[in-house]
This record gives structure tokens, sequence and C-alpha cells, in this order.
């Protein structure tokens, strides 16, 4: 079985999704037992839908050849701390206190990089900062 990585961001819509997506197409390209998947902690009621456009043009001008499925935001839940090997959310100082109010002593194992979002800067600033931020995690668990 491999393991299992969940990126996690505020609504699972941006920057979770490129990391489980790009994630997921790199890791499969060298062929690493790891499989990722994203969640968000606060999913908004009016979604704009599956998936930024920032991360869709950004995928098919960087990586053409990239299939991904479409699906929805799904909910992070206090069940993922014990089925995912590694959670790593996307902004420590956004996720840090959300975790910590909403799950209680959760904070000391996961993991935290500190990529910001839409709002604070633009995704052409943000994605390709995130997409070095994934390769090189690939590279650190290949090297493991």
């Amino acid at each position: 079985m491999s393991s299992r990585i969940l990126f996690v961001c505020t609504g699972n819509y941006y920057r979770s999704r490129f990391a489980e997506i790009l994630f997921n197409s790199l890791s499969e390209k060298q062929e690493l037992n790891y499989h990722a998947f994203s969640k968000g902690l606060r999913l908004s009621k009016n979604n704009k839908g599956p998936i930024s456009k920032h991360c869709i043009a950004f995928f098919k001008e960087r990586y053409p050849e990239m299939t991904y499925d479409l699906r929805m935001p799904m909910p992070f839940d206090q069940g993922d701390f014990d089925y995912y090997d590694k959670i790593i959310l996307m902004d420590r100082s956004e996720h840090a206190p959300m975790i910590n109010k909403l799950y209680p002593g959760k904070h000391p194992e996961l993991e935290y990089w500190d990529i910001v979002d839409d709002y604070i800067r633009a995704p052409e600033e943000v994605l390709p900062i995130l997409e070095k931020t994934v390769i090189e995690l690939i590279d650190e668990l290949k090297n493991n």
C-alpha cells in the first residue's frame, strides 16, 4: 500500500487541490509509493467549483499532458489524523489557529508550509512557489 499524504487549505479549491494534483502526477511519473489527496478546513457554502481557474491555466501551460479529477472540495475531519501518513497545511499563519480551535492538541503532528491564498498574493506569484515546494517534497521523498 502506498503512503498517503493530505494537503489542506481553507476551501480545498486552490492551494491544496493544486498541490494534490501536481504531487500525484509527479509521484506517478517517478514511480514513488505515495499518493496525495486534499481537503479544506472551512468550505464555502457558495463554492465556485472543483478547482480554481488559475490552477487549471497553470497546468495547461506547464503540464499540458496532465490529467486530473475535477471533484468538488471536501471537508477535513477528525478521522484524517489517523488515516493519512503525512498532513501538510498550506499556510501556518492562516491554518494553525484554525486547527488549534477545531482540533486542540493535534498541532504538533502537522507540517505547515507558508503558501498564502490568492487574495493576499497573486496566483502568478503563488503557484510557481507552490510548484517548487511540491517538487522539493517529491525530491525529499525520492531520496528517503
